[in-house]
């Protein structure tokens, strides 16, 4: 399960931009999650909330904002919205896609209580 892995990376990011005297004031983090990351979004806040469980993080929460696949045609040069797994343009049928969303995976903001 690689969201265990993302977890803690996140837990580690939080930790260098936050002292330990300030970690219990961390009240959210907001993230990008692109649905083509591979990112599976539950076990992400599951495997987040195991890691800090009983640590001065127990209070935070992962707010993810799920950012759809999107992508620009080379032939047509429309932009559309693209179903998981399939990169033909809805527009016109070709193949010639280039990704412009769906893959993010980054943290947007860490909130602490003042």
């Amino acid at each position: 399960m690689h969201e265990m892995s993302i977890a803690q990376n996140i837990v580690d990011i939080i930790r260098e931009h936050v002292t330990p005297d300030r970690e219990i004031l961390v009240r959210s983090i907001k993230m990008k999650v692109g649905e083509f990351s591979g990112v599976v979004r539950e076990s992400l806040e599951f495997c987040f909330t195991s890691l800090i469980h009983d640590t001065p993080l127990k209070k935070a929460t992962l707010q993810i904002e799920c950012v759809p696949i999107r992508a620009s045609c080379g032939s047509c040069k429309q932009t559309s919205s693209l179903e998981y797994g399939i990169f033909i343009c809805p527009q016109c049928g070709s193949n010639d896609v280039k990704l412009l969303s769906g893959t993010e995976l980054q943290i947007e903001t860490i909130e602490i209580d003042e």
